[in-house]
């Protein structure tokens, strides 16, 4: 009996690493996932995928072995890690208790849902372990938010917005198992206020038109992610504390950073520069290329030494010359930021992004005839010289990229 199992499994694995000319067959790319995350050990994935493969094909024989080796190979292993995690004494195993008894019960209904399509389509009866886990996931619903509420009461008793954050997330996450989970709700709320960071963005050096539409499109580009932690105060913002204050007529503007931060509720400045390399547009050429082909120029009718009928062609050498062109320019964008902390004057991040925007062109020009140019020379000959795009235009295209690459920089450094 063995031998015959271990033979069966060979065979599994030996068509799993047989290539596949189904590319255009329904259902093929699902199978082609589900055989990756089989040689990864992934077998839960691979299940999921194979089901997948099987409701667009259900006659997909290969996809159905894969799903019935990958079911039970992933059934077991949830199952011998639920026994691993009952063993550990403290709350911590709730959550992850969880997660392994949702995943047997997707499992499950991925299962009941296939079964009787691969029977009405094959006439076969799939003889796989099925089981309900939902009283199980009831069970432990609410010790899983226990656990993360626990936790998030011992890190509210600590102030510091570290703490308060993770605190936040604590209780949100036991609002993920119960929604309305004792008060898990307002806990967020408080926590989540007391572990928000107010972020004032002074005007980045550099070039002037550049550095204010980075910092603009940057305030806009924030995420709902990073807002959760960070709030970034806008120039809008701030010209509203300068009037709400009467502080325009005390000669205070946006550029006394320190008293508009403290003013505004700043926890935190961020301050940036930007350096641009530019390489200016040159054309590179090359001239004279010589270009030659033998071609049929026509063809003469003849009769050969049997009286019989033949076309005769006949050949000529042609020549052309090449000029042929290239021309390139290339801007880089270098914004180097760093974030204060307002009361001590201490660096608390620093780091960089950059982005590039090239142009690049090619055309030629040739003399002589055309016939004898190559497919490279034919296509480019039918190219115009372009303008390379302006300094100013090409700078712009580089940055337009740059606010939400900066924004995402800044975003990780509170969401993490």
């Amino acid at each position: 009996m063995n031998h015959i199992i271990r033979s069966s499994f060979i065979l599994f694995l030996v068509f799993l690493t047989l290539p596949s000319c189904g590319i255009f067959i329904d259902g093929y790319d699902d199978h082609r996932s589900a055989k990756k995350f089989y040689k990864e050990r992934n077998y839960h994935e691979a299940a999921l995928y194979a089901s997948r493969s099987l409701r667009k094909k259900a006659k997909n024989k290969k996809a159905l072995l894969l799903f019935e080796n990958s079911y039970q190979l992933a059934i077991e292993e949830h199952l011998s890690n639920i026994r691993v995690l009952e063993k550990i004494e403290d709350g911590s195993k709730w959550p992850d208790l969880y997660y392994e008894y949702n995943d047997l019960q997707t499992l499950n209904d991925v299962l009941l849902s296939i079964e009787p399509i691969i029977f009405i389509e094959l006439q076969y009866q799939l003889n796989l372990p099925s089981k309900d886990y939902k009283d199980e996931l009831e069970r432990i619903r609410p010790l899983a938010a226990e656990f993360y509420y626990a936790r998030g009461m011992e890190y509210v008793q600590n102030k510091n917005k570290e703490s308060q954050k993770s605190a936040a997330r604590s209780f949100k996450s036991a609002m993920e198992f119960i929604s309305d989970y004792k008060n898990a709700k307002e806990l967020y709320n408080e926590s989540r206020s007391a572990a928000l960071i107010t972020l004032l963005i002074l005007p980045f050096e550099g070039d002037d038109n550049l550095v204010d539409y980075i910092r603009d499109k940057m305030m806009m580009a924030q995420t709902n992610s990073s807002k959760e932690f960070l709030q970034v105060i806008t120039r809008d913002e701030l010209s509203a504390v300068l009037v709400e204050r009467n502080l325009v007529q005390a000669g205070i503007t946006e550029n006394d950073y320190l008293e508009i931060g403290q003013l505004s509720g700043a926890n935190q400045i961020l301050s940036a520069s930007l350096t641009i390399t530019h390489r200016p547009a040159e054309t590179i050429s090359v001239e004279n290329i010589s270009q030659e082909k033998v071609i049929v120029i026509r063809e003469e009718k003849y009769v050969d030494e049997e009286g019989l009928e033949k076309i005769k062609k006949i050949k000529k050498k042609v020549r052309s010359f090449v000029d042929h062109h290239k021309k390139s320019t290339e801007s880089d964008l270098r914004l180097v930021y760093r974030i204060t902390d307002i009361n001590n004057g201490l660096p608390i991040y620093s780091g960089n992004v950059r982005t590039n925007a090239k142009f690049f062109h090619e055309w030629a020009i040739h003399r002589g005839d055309k016939r004898a140019l190559s497919k490279k020379y034919k296509n480019l000959v039918k190219k115009e010289e372009k303008f390379a795009p302006s300094r100013s235009e090409l700078n712009l295209e580089a940055a337009s990229t740059l606010p939400r690459k900066l924004m995402d920089k800044i975003s990780g450094h509170y969401y993490n």
